[in-house]
């Protein structure tokens, strides 16, 4: 019988092989073409640049994570040199994706749902991330954000249900999740929260 699962961010390899093999297919046109050693040199620096950084950057979310019946992952990547290893671990020798963190459900006392303020660039505004604190029953404390750069909200929340069914308990303080579930963007929610909060 298949084990249920929820996903969170999964490694788009097809469309970062995709987006990199027409961006090298165009530097090696540029290389072959009859033109001055300059246009050359910046081939080869093109096809360096997307081989080592534009299909990781594209193929792994700085965060992902799953659940399933037994346990809670997770892998976060910290800098972006991490998400390149990580990615060509991936590609070259795991052939999977290595989540760092390994929870067993049954170590989780309760999970409690919070947020962070964090500073954005180029332009210095704040932005927010949802966090999961994870309490274990030993008194470890696991922290990762729940929905980073290209996750996919209804996934999110899929995974969050399936965690309720399974009788893990969330502790919402700031009522985020059901924030979560509605079609108002949830930096608004957080946003207001956190002023709220800042006068306190």
């Amino acid at each position: 019988m298949k084990t249920m699962e929820y996903i969170v961010g999964k490694p788009k390899l097809k469309t970062a092989l995709t987006y990199a093999a027409l961006c090298i297919a165009w530097a090696i046109a540029l290389f072959v073409a009859n033109a001055w050693q300059g246009i050359r040199v910046f081939a080869i620096i093109m096809m360096m640049i997307v081989i080592i950084v534009v299909i990781p950057g594209i193929a792994y979310s700085r965060i992902m994570w799953k659940v399933d019946e037994q346990q809670l992952c997770y892998t976060y990547h910290e800098t972006f040199v991490m998400k390149i290893i990580c990615f060509y671990r991936h590609l070259l020798i795991d052939h999977h994706l290595s989540y760092q963190m390994r929870l067993n459900l049954n170590q989780i006392d309760h999970i409690a749902v919070t947020y962070a303020a964090i500073p954005r660039m180029p332009f210095g505004a704040y932005g927010y991330d949802i966090l999961f604190e994870i309490h274990t029953y030993s008194g470890s404390l696991y922290t990762f954000d729940i929905l980073g750069f290209g996750l996919d909200k209804k996934d999110a929340l899929d995974a969050i249900a399936y965690m309720q069914k399974q009788k893990m308990r969330f502790v919402d303080r700031y009522h985020i999740l059901d924030a979560l579930k509605k079609e108002t963007p949830i930096s608004y929610y957080l946003e207001k929260v956190d002023k709220e909060n800042s006068h306190d």
